[in-house]
């Protein structure tokens, strides 16, 4: 009987002992009579099914770690970063972690938990939200509002191109806290049509200046060349007396020449407006019919 009752109190605490680690993946149900999602969602019957599969959760988490990925610790860590992001950006952030994408697509995933959940700041509901997709293997972070002009095409290449080698090596915690700080840094450069950055490896944002010295080596080298080259010539040449040397009598000759005025003709040609360098952000729709930016990176 002891036994047995020591047993089931195993089993209790073991049970409340999981139910605290998993403290972020707390979800809501939702129903056809209250599908839980926020006033301004225009509830279609093209998109109801798509809202029935998003899970409900506290959009104050900020942290859904559906696959368990991170530890308490690095769960606490990533909660600490992402409200200093949405303090010195005032754009909202979400991280979350999937083993099953029941809409079998990144994108449309991370589109839908953003918009069915009550994240957004502002009236455009300006945020981001990243996702790491570990049944389709790929991470995507999606973009609204303000976000999308922030983070461009080039710019959120760049930030999937950095953290993705983490996601291959497992780590998953080291990738998203890199992702955090380069988000973060981008937000404070100015121009976003600026290109000539690189992300150091704690994700900073650092200015590239590569280009421009190897175009100054190029044009140094080239100088010397040159210099070399006529000074060689100037060797060879030897000193004219007079003009007349630079004439060759036998084939001169002087003709008589007259300017006769035909006429004009002017042609205009439209040349196409500068974009930047740096480009714009794409953008698609969304079930919800809200735009999103966003961009995916296979791992």
């Amino acid at each position: 009987m002891k036994k047995r009752l020591f047993l089931l109190l195993v089993i209790i605490l073991s049970v409340f002992w999981i139910k605290d680690v998993n403290a972020s993946t707390k979800t809501f149900e939702r129903t056809n009579e209250d599908l839980r999602v926020p006033d301004y969602i225009n509830v279609t019957e093209e998109n109801k099914s798509n809202i029935l599969l998003t899970p409900s959760v506290d959009a104050k988490e900020k942290v859904y770690d559906f696959a368990d990925l991170f530890d308490d610790q690095e769960e606490k860590d990533l909660y600490d970063q992402i409200n200093k992001f949405i303090k010195n950006t005032n754009m909202d952030l979400a991280v979350v972690t999937i083993s099953y994408n029941n809409k079998h697509n990144a994108g449309v995933y991370s589109d839908d938990f953003y918009d069915y959940n009550d994240f957004g700041i502002g009236d455009d509901n300006s945020g981001l939200l990243f996702l790491i997709d570990m049944d389709t293997r790929e991470i995507y972070f999606t973009t609204t509002g303000d976000a999308i002009s922030v983070y461009t095409d080039y710019r959120k290449n760049a930030i999937l191109d950095k953290v993705f080698r983490y996601m291959s090596d497992e780590d998953y915690f080291e990738g998203t806290r890199v992702f955090i700080n380069a988000i973060l840094s981008y937000s404070s450069i100015e121009s976003s049509e600026d290109t000539n950055y690189t992300i150091d490896n704690d994700g900073m944002i650092v200015k590239d200046n590569s280009f421009i010295v190897g175009v100054f080596i190029f044009a140094l080298i080239g100088t010397i060349v040159i210099i070399l080259i006529m000074a060689y010539l100037n060797k060879t040449v030897h000193k004219a007396n007079s003009s007349r040397s630079y004439l060759n009598n036998s084939t001169m000759r002087v003709n008589k020449v007259r300017d006769i005025f035909l006429g004009s003709h002017v042609s205009k040609v439209a040349l196409p407006s500068d974009t930047g360098s740096g480009g714009g952000s794409s953008t698609h729709s969304g079930s919800s019919g809200i735009s999103h930016g966003g961009g995916g990176h296979k791992f």
